[in-house]
């Protein structure tokens, strides 16, 4: 029989686990204290111990301290499967009592119109909704790249509900849409359910039209011939624009047709056409059409003879009417654009040696260079094939994750490795993370760039629950009049600068109501020669030469369509007015110059405001109906009107009424 066992192999093995149960065991009691401890040291508790000390100065008494729940707080809404616990530390967002204070305590401007309990807070602001610091609740942090959105991008949200009709409810984010699709950039970018158009001009035969040597210093640098051109520096080598240069004008001789006019007349004509209402010259005029301040170092004298003969025949998308000029005035105008507006740091010499260098290009490379380059995105080419939309697709560049994004070499701390980040300093400076890029660069300002990042930002696959769809504003109507004013409408491209029906443009006044509007034998004598109504403004009216027959079908349409009804059924009130009486004209002068003070904005006989419009002629131009209509409420035709609703009596309405159609009936003005 085996002595009995004196010890266990296993005994000293025993004491090691004991050790280690006992360590394990003290650093589980450890963790949970550390637990504890984080938990009473939240950093959300400082910010609700300060918003306590807030509302104890707000002077609310111990009940609402006493009722004020110390811990995290959170909403859950579940239309849009979100919980957001911004509100933790976000305490005042809902209180108007702390419009002025610091954040994160201050009153939410929005707070009515998107309450919190139906709408939280990411689905507008971006965070991470279920975090309980700042770090992780702003990001980025982790594996989780998106950030808040900071306050340039938070109108990138708005379109979720609102849709692309926000307009100016979202200033930022429309500035944005409307850069992106104005510059060209849906020409390389492809955008689902967005069309591609060309914006650029087509290049057919642009040899004939513009000189060779202008050409090469086009490519080479638009803006030192143009400083607001929206075509892009592509950042070309005198190799690489005598290329291209060489490919879209093969050979150019010398012109065939001269101008052979007046510069002098051409002077006059220019003035009293009042080009500068469209184009600018050195700085000043409007910017519907190209800039003329150089226009003489451009273009061909038989090409702009062509173009003021009928500029729809050459390019039918044109926004420049036809002036029916004799051909006397188009060549007087032609020699005084191509004489008096000439680059002055252009010369002989630098011409002849622009004109050599795009001789030794080379047409094979001129090709691939536009198609690497995209030209045909913007451009019609002639003998090139349209291969746009080379660059990357951006439908839902807004959900892109950071991970997919070069930085290159540039060294960014983690914080500011964000999507909106990238792409703002992508847009400023498009070559900023790897030089062989091609995308050009815009010089866009750093407004411009922060408001294409917000559109870009929008373009996400989220969609807001339908209960949420609220569109801002309607979309305009597709206003497209047939018959004789159709072709007058479309002859004087009268819709470039004014709106009808919810179309055109906002250069000059709306046009919907215009029949009720002005008298016929005012419009009659404004047609044949349009004088100024708004003094303040640098544009004016264009000088048409519109022929006789043309403008009784304007008229006419105005007459029959573009019509009030709420004017015209103030003819009765109208005949009941003694608006003829010179006792209702003296007192509606007192009304005008002594008790409302209107020569602060508008102007009689040369004297008072010029923020309004000029009166001096408003009983040969305005109707009775329209003017009565209007003293009641000035926001009846136009809401964003800067007129006050003075709320005049029916009586005050009278006597104004008769002033303003008889401003020369009552004693003289002062």
């Amino acid at each position: 029989m085996a002595p009995p066992l004196t010890g266990s192999p296993f005994s000293g093995k025993g004491e090691f686990i004991k050790r280690v149960f006992v360590v394990l065991s003290m650093l589980i009691l450890l963790f949970f204290l550390w637990q504890i401890g984080k938990d009473y040291n939240r950093p959300y508790l400082a910010y609700q111990k300060k918003y306590r000390e807030l509302l104890s100065k707000a002077g609310e008494g111990k009940p609402e301290l006493a009722a004020f729940p110390v811990g995290t707080r959170q909403q859950w809404i579940v239309d849009l499967g979100r919980i957001d616990r911004c509100e933790t530390c976000h305490l005042g967002a809902e209180d108007p009592r702390f419009q002025d204070a610091a954040h994160p305590f201050r009153t939410h401007p929005d707070a009515d119109s998107h309450p919190f309990e139906r709408f939280g807070c990411t689905i507008c602001h971006g965070g991470q909704g279920l975090a309980t610091s700042v770090g992780d609740a702003h990001g980025p942090t982790g594996n989780w790249s998106t950030a808040i959105y900071h306050e340039n991008f938070l109108q990138k949200s708005c379109s979720l509900c609102h849709g692309e009709t926000i307009g100016e409810s979202a200033p930022v984010w429309a500035l944005g849409k409307a850069i992106f699709f104005e510059y060209g950039c849906r020409g390389c970018h492809k955008v689902e359910g967005k069309e591609r158009k060309k914006l650029g001009p087509p290049i057919r035969k642009i040899g004939g039209k513009v000189r060779i040597d202008w050409l090469f210093r086009w490519l080479r640098d638009p803006r030192s011939y143009l400083p607001k051109a929206r075509m892009p520096e592509f950042l070309l080598s005198d190799q690489e624009a005598a290329d291209i240069a060489l490919l879209l004008v093969p050979q150019q001789g010398k012109s065939d047709e001269a101008a052979s006019g007046s510069v002098v007349r051409g002077r006059l004509l220019f003035n009293k056409l009042r080009c500068v209402t469209c184009h600018a010259v050195e700085g000043k005029g409007g910017n519907i059409g190209p800039d003329l301040s150089k226009v003489g170092s451009k273009l061909r004298p038989e090409w702009l003879l062509k173009w003021l003969r009928d500029p729809q025949e050459i390019m039918p998308e044109t926004r420049m009417p036809v002036f029916n000029f004799k051909e006397q005035e188009v060549r007087d105008l032609t020699a005084f654009l191509l004489e008096e507006y000439k680059d002055l740091e252009v010369d002989e010499d630098l011409a002849s040696r622009n004109v050599k260098a795009v001789g030794k290009g080379n047409v094979r490379n001129g090709k691939a260079l536009i198609d690497k380059y995209g030209c045909t995105g913007c451009h019609e080419i002639e003998g090139v094939e349209d291969r746009g939309e080379n660059g990357s697709e951006l439908t839902r560049i807004g959900d892109i994750h950071i991970s997919r994004l070069e930085f290159g070499e540039v060294e960014i701390p983690r914080k500011w490795r964000t999507i909106p980040n990238w792409l703002y300093n992508k847009i400023r400076k498009p070559r900023l993370f790897k030089t062989d890029l091609k995308m050009p660069d815009y010089r866009f300002s750093d407004e411009e760039a922060a408001a294409v990042t917000t559109y870009l930002l929008s373009l996400t696959a989220e969609k807001a629950p339908s209960q949420f769809i609220l569109p801002l504003s309607e979309r305009p109507p597709d206003y497209n009049p047939q018959g004789e004013f159709g072709k007058v409408l479309e002859k004087y491209r009268c819709l470039v600068c004014h709106r009808i029906q919810g179309k055109g443009g906002t250069l000059a006044p709306d046009l919907s109501q215009e029949g009720s509007r002005v008298r016929k034998e005012w419009l009659v004598n404004y047609m044949k020669n349009p004088d100024t109504i708004r003094p303040i403004l640098v544009e004016r009216m264009i000088q048409l030469k519109i022929p006789d027959a043309d403008i009784q079908a304007i008229d006419a349409y105005f007459r029959t369509t573009l019509v009030d009804s709420r004017v015209d059924n103030l003819a009765g009130v109208v005949k009941d007015m003694s608006l003829g009486n010179s006792e209702t004209i003296s007192k509606g002068r007192t009304l005008y110059f002594e008790k409302y003070a209107c020569d602060a904005c508008h102007q009689i006989n040369l004297k008072g405001g010029t923020v309004g419009p000029d009166l001096t002629n408003a009983g040969k131009r305005l109707r009775p109906e329209w003017v009565v209509l209007w003293l009641r409420n000035p926001k009846t035709f136009l809401k964003r009107s800067v007129e006050p609703v003075y709320s005049f009596s029916p009586k005050e309405i009278e006597e104004l009424t008769a002033f303003l159609l008889n401003p020369k009936g009552s004693r003289k003005t002062p």
